[in-house]
């Protein structure tokens, strides 16, 4: 598993507080743009830099979800099967892309992506109350 090196470590690390200090204040896009300048960073493989690519495009995910900019959010789940190589594979990767899918109204997509995500998360990607809707969709 690789870490960034300086400078663009810090230059990363500045753009994701600065993301977090805009997200806070509620500007969502603001965020997003930040998070994406990040990403930029990320030298390729993205995947090999497990903690930062991961965590930056669930972020974005999230916030775009947040903002119903669901089209941004589709293009972002894609690119989280870049992310995290050496990561548990625990399902997460296919419950956000299930939940992006889902927003969408592609409700086949999304019960193939919360499928896998339960069976490699034993059901443990449905525990938190936020996730209720996908848990009834998932189970209907």
């Amino acid at each position: 598993m690789a870490t960034l090196q300086s400078p663009i470590k810090e230059k990363f690390e500045s753009l994701v507080n600065k993301s977090n200090e805009q997200f806070n204040n509620g500007n969502h896009e603001d965020s997003i743009l930040l998070l994406e300048e990040a990403w930029n960073l990320i030298p390729d493989p993205k995947g090999i830099y497990c903690e930062e690519s991961y965590h930056l495009v669930k972020d974005v995910v999230a916030t775009c979800l947040i903002i119903n900019d669901l089209k941004k959010a589709k293009v972002w789940a894609d690119k989280i099967f870049l992310t995290g190589f050496d990561r548990i594979d625990s399902g997460d990767k296919e419950f956000i892309s299930g939940k992006v899918a889902f927003e969408l109204g592609d409700f086949e997509t999304a019960k193939e992506f919360f499928s896998i995500a339960n069976r490699k998360s034993e059901g443990r990607c449905f525990g938190s109350p936020k996730n209720t809707k996908y848990l009834k969709f998932f189970k209907s």
